[in-house]
């Protein structure tokens, strides 16, 4: 096969693969499983034991500066200014020995105490939020549910007051849309919008940082005050941290939520078995994250010469890890392509294992357990909507779900 039919065969930006990509990803794991792709400008690993390596891989740096540069192409860097100096502070973008300090950090907004509390502000949120569409029979389950509720929940537990939550749901898309690697000609568009997201999203947050040092509570920003402050850290981080929690804890479960529904209500025989015994709930989660895992990619750059599976990869090189791909390898799971609820073992790679596993893994399992746990409850005759057409989302490798999802009930 030629280079330029392979560059042809591999696109992974094309409508079909990005409304299920994994085909190709299949394709890419048996034909060229570390494949550099010269239109994108980065390598790309699709097999289990290569993405699951690289993760904890210390010659791969987190820092994706270079990425988000190489995203503009011949546009001038400073669109990026704001979004670049948000970004590069957080400890999503580090390596040790700044990543283990900021972890350390970070961890005192994950208390024992914390964790507990919000399982009521999760309960009492998706109730709400479900009681608002339940006498309609209908509703879309990304624009009434999925969109709003992680982000209504991360900004209760944030301490964020009730007039600002409108604003932190779209300076998350925002910042998301940009840093999720959008294969577009709108790159400018989403530059900017990336830009003054951050810019504002800092000033609200040194707001209530200031106002948090004067007089704490319980919120993990006043919690994380504490510990900036107790430690003798520079309070000048602090910001870019919540910002990065804040966006984390809302984009991926916005999307895992809409892709669980569309899984289980394309396989009914999975939904049946849920709603008859709840119990299998936690490992229901598990597959819904493993079957169409709402974060398919992360990146790395490579920080030396280093070769994967027989390739020769120069440092400098910015490297697509397929979590997506790797949670589909039959070398790791039987019949990946069968959605079960039952699956065990069910070693998926969604929460990226390594030094940067998921800060919020507690938060999101608990999330993700009492949302469909309710849902399925509330909602015991949930379905698809025949009159209307689902939208999965067309923007991004690192994101993936939907525009929109509607279902009756």
């Amino acid at each position: 096969m030629t280079a330029f039919a392979k560059q042809q065969t591999y696109d992974l930006f094309a409508p079909e693969t990005l409304l299920n990509p994994y085909p190709l990803y299949k394709q890419m794991r048996e034909e060229d499983p570390v494949h550099y792709s010269e239109s994108l400008g980065y390598w790309v690993l699709t097999r289990y034991r290569d993405v699951e390596a690289a993760l904890r891989e210390e010659r791969l740096s987190a820092d994706r500066t270079a990425l988000f540069i190489n995203q503009l192409g011949n546009l001038d860097v400073n669109l990026i200014q704001n979004f670049i100096r948000v970004n590069s502070k957080t400890m999503i973008e580090k390596d040790p020995p700044d990543h283990t300090r900021l972890r350390k950090l970070a961890n005192q907004g994950f208390t024992t105490r914390a964790i507990e509390s919000w399982r009521s502000i999760i309960q009492n949120t998706t109730d709400r939020l479900l009681d608002n569409v339940q006498n309609y029979g209908c509703m879309d389950v990304v624009s009434d549910f999925s969109v709003i509720l992680p982000g209504l929940i991360i900004a209760e537990i944030f301490g964020v007051p009730e007039t600002d939550r409108a604003n932190l749901i779209e300076w998350a898309i925002d910042m998301g849309t940009f840093w999720g690697a959008p294969g577009s000609s709108n790159i400018e568009e989403y530059a900017r919008k990336a830009d003054k997201a951050a810019a504002q999203f800092s000033e609200l947050i040194k707001q209530l940082i200031s106002e948090r040092r004067r007089q704490p509570g319980t919120d993990m920003i006043s919690l994380l005050t504490i510990a900036y402050s107790e430690q003798g850290f520079n309070l000048e981080e602090l910001p870019s941290q919540c910002i990065m929690i804040l966006n984390a804890a809302h984009l991926t479960t916005a999307d895992l939520i809409p892709n669980g529904v569309n899984a289980l209500l394309r396989h009914p025989d999975q939904l049946q078995k849920l709603q008859e015994n709840p119990a299998l709930i936690n490992s229901a989660v598990e597959e819904m994250i493993r079957f169409d895992t709402p974060a398919p990619f992360v990146f790395r750059i490579a920080k030396q010469d280093l070769t994967i599976g027989s390739k020769d990869i120069p440092a400098g090189s910015i490297i697509a890890l397929g979590l997506g791909a790797a949670n589909h390898d039959p070398q790791k799971f039987d019949s990946p392509s069968v959605f079960n609820i039952m699956r065990s073992p069910n070693e998926h790679l969604g929460f990226a294992p390594g030094i940067h596993f998921c800060l919020g893994v507690v938060l999101a399992r608990m999330e993700l357990t009492i949302c469909f746990t309710t849902l399925l409850r509330k909602l015991p005759n949930l379905r698809f909507d025949p009159s209307k057409q689902a939208i999965p989302r067309h923007t991004s490798l690192v994101f993936k779900g939907f525009d929109s999802l509607p279902v009756k009930f």
